[in-house]
Order: structure tokens, then C-alpha cells, then sequence
């Protein structure tokens, strides 16, 4: 993460990035048992490799407002499954999306947030709009109730 804000005073503007990437990998047994209906369970190795990343911004341009962009991707990887190799989607689809967002904050308990992202992790893109309202209650660090 890296932070930036203009003459040191964050409550005025500020700039976040942040990124990060994950690694995953898997090595053991799957038995495959579907009740019955490819027949006899059959177990065998499975060894797996899975890694994505994001990255993300978030822009402070005024005290109350916000945007922020971000950008996620997988690679699923390498599956090896032997005799069970048929059951895994190994397609080769790499899943990724981009999200815009803006909020306001009517105060430190509060705010708006609208989001716009473009989802590719299934086969058709799919368009979302959320439209989120966030709030605090209850007693918290800086208040003894």
C-alpha cells in the first residue's frame, strides 16, 4: 500500500494504491463419488497451482467525497487430476473485473457509495450497479456510552 496526501493533511485529500497477489497451490487425493452416476468412485492424485492479483486506487478529492477504480484478475492455473481429470474445467478462462466506485461520507458514521463494475468471470460479461448505504452504531474505541 502506498499513501499520498497533499501538504500532509489527510482529512482534506488524500491518495491510496494498493495491490497484492496470491498464490495457491494444492497437492494431494480427490475422490470423485457422484452417488453413483459416473460409476464406481475413483480416487487418484490431484495437484493444483491457482494465483490472481488486484490492484486499486482510491482518490479523497474533497473532505466527504471519494472514487476509487480497481482491477482483479485469477489464473486458474495447472489441474492435474488423473483418472478424475474429466470433472475439472480446465478451459483455460481467466476471470477478471473492473469496478468504478464514488462515495460520499455525511459524517465518520456514514455514507453513500455507488459502484459500477464489468464482471468476466463467467462466460457472458456481466454488468453491476450497487448502490450501498454504510453505517456505524454502537459504542466503539472513541466513545465510552
Amino acid at each position: 500500500m502506498w499513501k499520498w496526501s497533499p501538504h500532509g493533511n489527510a482529512t482534506q485529500t488524500n491518495f491510496k494504491l494498493q495491490a497484492e497477489y496470491l498464490w495457491r497451490k494444492e497437492d494431494g487425493n480427490f475422490t470423485a463419488d457422484v452417488n453413483g452416476i459416473l460409476g464406481p468412485a475413483v480416487s487418484d492424485a490431484y495437484r493444483a497451482t491457482q494465483s490472481g492479483w488486484y490492484v486499486q486506487t482510491v482518490y479523497q478529492f474533497m473532505p466527504q467525497w471519494r472514487a476509487g477504480l480497481r482491477y482483479d484478475q485469477l489464473r486458474p492455473g495447472d489441474i492435474q487430476a488423473g483418472a478424475n481429470a474429466a470433472l475439472f474445467d480446465t478451459g483455460g478462462h481467466t476471470p477478471r473485473r473492473a469496478s468504478v466506485m464514488l462515495d460520499w461520507s455525511r459524517s465518520e458514521f456514514s455514507r453513500v457509495r455507488l459502484q459500477l463494475s464489468s464482471d468476466h468471470s463467467q462466460p457472458d460479461t456481466d454488468s453491476q450497479v450497487f448502490v450501498q448505504y454504510i453505517m456505524s452504531l454502537g459504542a466503539h474505541g472513541a466513545h465510552a456510552f
